[in-house]
């Protein structure tokens, strides 16, 4: 989805601003992400010009991947993001739980499709044309997240955000990261990692 395709650039300049990598590297890894289609991220720390905490530091709090689900915002670093498609078909396994969707195919690979809005509001997804799958990646484990639609990609300041790991709003709510003030909205920021636990004791 050219949202993403968008921020390479941004992401580029922030990493060179920050003296992590030079352009010549930059340019060397937009040329191999011309063939492999892989996140800008991933191949400056698999060509060894950035190390993948840099990446994430650089990124933290600033790039979001802001989405609607039940007409609230939640948002997802940009970092973790791999790509966004359009809704195609999901494929329905028997006997599992009810946020599991199913798999869909992506160029060979199958990955499964969870739905947020049955695990946070124990509601049926409806879909619609601005239904969105995002694919999420991490350590190299994907995972798809159902969503009513994509509202954008922005920037943001680390004092927009406000970690609630230590909360007792963030023991409860599990799959919350914290929030991000965006003028007079909130955005609840999923933690990543909560996507790949294989069950959710909501």
């Amino acid at each position: 989805m050219n949202i993403l395709k968008q921020q390479q650039k941004t992401l580029g300049e922030l990493l060179i601003n920050s003296g992590i990598i030079n352009k010549e590297q930059l340019d060397a890894a937009l040329k191999e992400q011309k063939n492999t289609e892989e996140p800008l991220g991933k191949i400056l720390v698999r060509m060894g010009f950035a190390k993948e905490e840099d990446i994430i530091n650089v990124l933290k709090g600033m790039l979001v991947v802001i989405f609607e689900i039940n007409n609230e915002s939640f948002g997802i670093e940009i970092i973790f993001t791999k790509e966004i498609i359009k809704y195609k078909k999901i494929v329905q396994i028997p006997t599992m739980p009810k946020y599991i969707k199913g798999m869909i195919s992506i160029r060979d690979n199958v990955i499964p499709v969870i739905s947020l809005n049955q695990i946070i509001h124990k509601k049926e997804d409806v879909i619609t044309e601005d239904t969105r799958i995002i694919i999420v990646e991490k350590k190299n484990d994907e995972v798809g997240i159902l969503v009513d639609k994509v509202i954008a990609v922005k920037n943001f300041h680390a004092n927009d955000f406000e970690d609630l790991s230590k909360s007792s709003i963030s023991a409860e709510k599990k799959y919350m990261a914290g929030i991000i003030k965006d003028q007079d909205k909130i955005i609840t920021l999923i933690k990543p990692e909560f996507l790949f636990l294989g069950k959710f004791n909501e």
